[in-house]
């Protein structure tokens, strides 16, 4: 502004204009490209509840802050994408939840004071979540509300900060749930059930029924009976779209490229393990040189015979140190084998421990490592070790003198593991691991047996920027050529292209079989028009090229999608009314249930102990109706004509067992915990429904 403002008083009124014009033109530029985003903000909102718009920053703020305090309370620099995901998808869930359930906490007057939030951390009433915080609990695991005050109070010794920030985001994740409970008890404290329900219902749960029926099945009607128009099946359809809601879904076809290695690239890789074998023979750092050359790692492990691949099994066993085997392929991969270490060491030994672990609040592992130290001159000098365990020891075999048995070279962290297996026996040593300083002594050993250390050289056959490059070009040029869906096709079977279709892809949907990581495929197909050709999508080792085949917005789902279920409905309400007329027509004749049947040539059939709360009844399957006037027509009466779900039946009540009903006030406490039991679930649900929650996740992510 301060720029602008020197520009219009030195270039006088005619150069204020023309910015003026200029400004305006671009304002009103990014208006029209942006649907006038400068009222709506639209572009950049990621959702909307009842109304209310979240802009995109909103979410990815709080994203950002609850993946860094993960990664701090977990001490992971980086978190995998399934972790990412669930993360993600945690915080999604928050923050509607917040916005949905806002406007009810407001019109209820419902907070969390400063006094439920410090009873919550510090007094009487603690938090479950603060009790499982493992800083929290003492050597035995118990909770200790001594140590929750003692990091509050050195909580700002951090200078970063980061502590008291991800102590903040607790408190308020606290406070929601107790916002949240307090709403739910409400609810669940108006909730109630009258005298007259409770006793009604307890009367339907103590009377049993036996009934005769005969019934005439829907599908005992023969195609050939039945005829129904267009109009019939519109109609049907306009009446029962609301039972066919769907999600907006996509489907697509697509192909793929695989990078695959070429014969040059094989040939490659082959001349590299010649030219470098002579140079790996002569290496007097076998690890260093399978480190700083190999495609894997070198492994420290010691086998023993019969543990390693037969040929290099056979080779280590029978051969010098400094001995190779090779070159040799194994899943695609050239590998060269030496025999770097021959030792005499046992399957498995026996020692215990002190662990210190280091400082919560810093990390640092020196003050751990010389409590140890002092710890040993202590055990060197006579002192139980046993009991130094117990008092000092900070992991669950204190209680046991820090003794951890038996074990494998492959139960424990390889630092520790190591100085156990390569220790005499009774030798005392300092040791530093990922879970901290320990004191170590070597109990005892097993027999020892001769092992090997070979050190694999490995170089895996993969394809060449050169190769990788063709391929990105086949694969562009079939996109490029094939820009409709017949084209699209002929041409897959033309090239021998395996041809696949996803299943209905929802907006936010991250996986398709066989593709890795291939969410912006996804995003693509929610952007893309019918028949509309992507762009070449690299995922893993696969370049993709696919095709939009089908679109399905939310809302009922289009006829001719469903015309084949709604066909058979129709026949079936076809049926019925057939079978109606023709059982009505035989009662309007007959009083007797035999008689009936005889008229319509079907067997009269029995069913026992039927109660109104039945599922289903045995011999029939799901028939609400049937259960409704079994219990409700008095004993010796037919019943009405009665249309069920799978036919048409009329019955007649043989008896009725009517044990002594359970107490009312007992049945009311039963409905009543039946409701509260839903209270959590359903309520949110409800108000998430209501809310009309627009999820634009997939614009974003």
């Amino acid at each position: 502004m301060a720029t602008l403002e020197k520009i219009r008083q030195k270039a006088g009124v005619l150069v204020a204009v023309v910015i003026g014009l200029a400004l305006l033109a671009f304002i009103m530029g990014d208006m029209l490209k942006s649907g006038s985003s400068l009222f709506k903000n639209s572009q950049l909102e990621i959702a909307k509840v009842a109304g209310n718009s979240i802009p995109v920053q909103t979410y990815q703020e709080r994203l950002d802050k609850t993946i860094e305090n993960y990664k701090r309370n977990s001490r992971q620099n980086a978190l995998d994408e399934a972790t990412t995901d669930q993360i993600r998808q945690q915080t999604w869930d928050d923050l509607i939840r917040e916005n949905v359930m806002k406007k009810e906490y407001d019109e209820l007057g419902l907070k969390v004071s400063s006094d439920e939030l410090f009873d919550m951390v510090q007094g009487k009433n603690i938090h479950p979540s603060i009790k499982k915080v493992p800083i929290f609990q003492d050597q035995t695991g118990q909770f200790d509300p001594a140590l929750v005050i003692q990091f509050l109070k050195n909580i700002d010794q951090d200078k970063t900060g980061n502590y008291r920030a991800s102590w903040l985001e607790f408190e308020k994740s606290i406070a929601r749930e107790r916002l949240n409970n307090k709403y739910n008890t409400l609810i669940k404290k108006g909730l109630f059930v009258t005298t007259e329900k409770a006793t009604e219902e307890a009367k339907y749960r103590a009377t049993k029924v036996n009934f005769d029926y005969i019934t005439e099945p829907y599908n005992s009607v023969p195609d050939s009976a039945i005829s129904f128009t267009e109009e019939d099946i519109q109609a049907y359809y306009d009446e029962h779209k609301d039972n066919y809601k769907q999600k907006a879904t996509r489907k697509i076809e697509y192909v793929t490229f695989d990078e695959i290695p070429s014969d040059e690239d094989d040939r490659m890789a082959y001349k590299w393990m010649e030219d470098i074998k002579e140079e790996f023979k002569n290496a007097d750092n076998d690890k260093q040189f399978v480190n700083l050359n190999g495609d894997v790692e070198f492994n420290d492990t010691y086998f023993k015979q019969g543990e390693l691949p037969t040929k290099v099994d056979s080779f280590a066993f029978h051969s010098n140190i400094g001995d190779i085997y090779g070159i040799y392929s194994e899943d695609n991969t050239y590998k060269i084998a030496k025999l770097t270490t021959i030792k005499y060491l046992p399957d498995s030994v026996r020692a215990r421990h002190i662990l210190i672990r280091p400082d919560e609040s810093t990390g640092d592992i020196n003050a751990a490592k010389h409590i140890v130290d002092s710890l040993k001159e202590l055990v060197l000098n006579g002192a139980d070790f046993a009991k130094l365990a117990l008092k000092y020891g900070s992991d669950g075999t204190a209680s046991k003198g820090g003794d951890l048995g038996w074990f494998t070279s492959k139960a424990m962290v390889q630092p520790f593991s190591d100085t156990c297996f390569f220790s005499p026996k009774g030798h005392i040593t300092t040791v530093i691991t990922q879970h901290g300083a320990h004191l170590v002594q070597v109990t005892d050993k097993g027999k020892a047996s001769k092992k090997v250390q070979v050190a694999i050289l490995e170089r895996t056959v993969e394809p060449s920027n050169k190769t990788i490059q063709f391929i990105y070009q086949q694969a562009s040029e079939f996109a490029g050529r094939n820009s409709t869906k017949e084209k699209f096709e002929k041409a897959a079977d033309e090239q021998a292209l395996s041809k696949k279709v996803s299943p209905p892809l929802r907006i936010n949907d991250k996986t398709i079989a066989g593709l890795e990581s291939p969410r912006e495929l996804v995003r693509w197909a929610f952007n893309a028009e019918l028949g509309n050709l992507s762009p070449v999508y690299e995922f893993g080792n696969k370049f993709v090229v696919a095709i939009l085949t089908e679109v399905n917005e939310e809302g009922n789902t289009p006829l001719d999608q469903i015309r084949t279920e709604i066909e058979n409905f129709v026949k079936k309400e076809k049926a019925a009314e057939l079978l109606l007329t023709k059982v009505k027509q035989a009662a309007s004749v007959k009083t007797n249930l035999e008689d009936i049947a005889k008229t319509l040539d079907v067997k009269v059939k029995s069913a026992k102990n039927v109660t109104f709360t039945a599922f289903s009844i045995p011999g029939i399957g799901v028939e609400n109706e049937v259960i409704a006037y079994a219990t409700e027509t008095p004993k010796g009466q037919l019943s009405d004509v009665i249309k069920g779900t799978n036919g048409i039946y009329i019955l007649k009540v043989t008896d009725i067992n009517e044990s002594e009903p359970i107490e009312t006030s007992v049945e009311q406490k039963k409905l009543i915990q039946s409701y509260i039991a839903r209270v959590d679930y359903q309520t949110y649900e409800t108000l998430k429904e209501k809310a009309d929650v627009v999820d634009k996740r997939y614009k974003f992510y």
